[in-house]
């Protein structure tokens, strides 16, 4: 069962539904689930995730090394800088 919403719009906004409405047919509800799909679909595209604001900083990037590395990562490392003295 559908839910219905009331709203008070700017008589700017109002123009532009109506304007839509006009031009593509669509009943209002119609214009407002479009809407309203489309701010959601924008908001979560560029909602941050850890892997997303890491990828943004240029933090992103492949590596390769020995299957136990992250097991191992600090004798790992403390041979690498052993062998740089």
């Amino acid at each position: 069962m559908a839910n219905r919403i009331n709203a008070r719009l700017a008589p700017e906004l109002a123009a532009k539904v109506e304007e839509i409405r006009r031009q593509t047919g669509m009943t209002v509800t119609e214009i407002v689930e479009a809407a309203l799909v489309a701010w959601t679909a924008e908001a979560e595209a560029s909602r941050s995730t850890p892997p997303r604001a890491f990828a943004a900083a240029g933090f992103i990037g492949c590596a390769t090394g020995p299957r136990t590395l992250a097991r191992d990562a600090k004798r790992s490392l403390r041979e690498s800088l052993k062998s740089k003295t």
